[in-house]
């Protein structure tokens, strides 16, 4: 009857024993790939136009062009930005438009060469020297921005990446988008 016993508070305890074995942890298909990015280009950019104080609007050339910012891939289209945007013009005017934006782009392949597009919204910055005095809204600015960027990614599926894109960006007079700067940018840059 000992035998008997035993033999069933063994097998009772080994039944128990596999009932509690843990499942396996699930793991990530693909790691998040997390990169910084450097670009430099050049910018064309504008300022508003108003009939009484500025009926002709300015257009610029700006060069440099110079883009920082990260990248976290979260999958292999898929990505978080937040990028930074300057562009400068230095000659008898000077003018300053630079940007700050978070936001998302999507990459179209998993190859070799990818091309993506992308958007962000953020805080913009301008200051212009074609006014003449320091009034808030017209020789510079400081308000919301909304921005957008098509381009290709060169080595997409590895740990460096080459970057050329196309930009375009909208910075508002607070959150005035009538009295904005516009800026369109062509940039050349690298992910590491």
């Amino acid at each position: 009857m000992k035998k008997i016993l035993v033999l069933i508070t063994f097998l009772a305890l080994a039944a128990f024993a596999q009932s509690n074995t843990a499942e396996p942890e699930r793991t990530l298909q693909r790691p998040v790939y997390s990169f910084q990015t450097v670009a430099f280009g050049f910018g064309f950019w504008s300022n508003y136009e108003d009939e009484v104080k500025n009926p002709k609007k300015d257009y610029v050339t700006a060069f440099p062009l110079i883009r920082y910012g990260h990248i976290w891939e979260m999958t292999t289209h898929g990505a978080i930005t937040a990028i930074s945007t300057w562009n400068f013009e230095f000659g008898k005017t000077w003018e300053v438009h630079g940007n700050m934006l978070v936001g998302g782009r999507y990459s179209f392949l998993d190859e070799i060469v990818s091309p993506f597009i992308g958007a962000g919204l953020g805080l913009g910055m301008q200051l212009d020297s074609h006014f003449e005095k320091w009034n808030f809204g017209e020789r510079w600015a400081l308000g919301m921005s909304l921005g957008g960027e098509v381009g290709a990614s060169i080595f997409h599926n590895s740990a460096i990446q080459l970057e050329v894109g196309f930009g375009f960006d909208v910075i508002a007079s607070k959150v005035d988008f009538g009295k904005s700067y516009k800026s369109w940018n062509l940039f050349f840059g690298i992910n590491y």
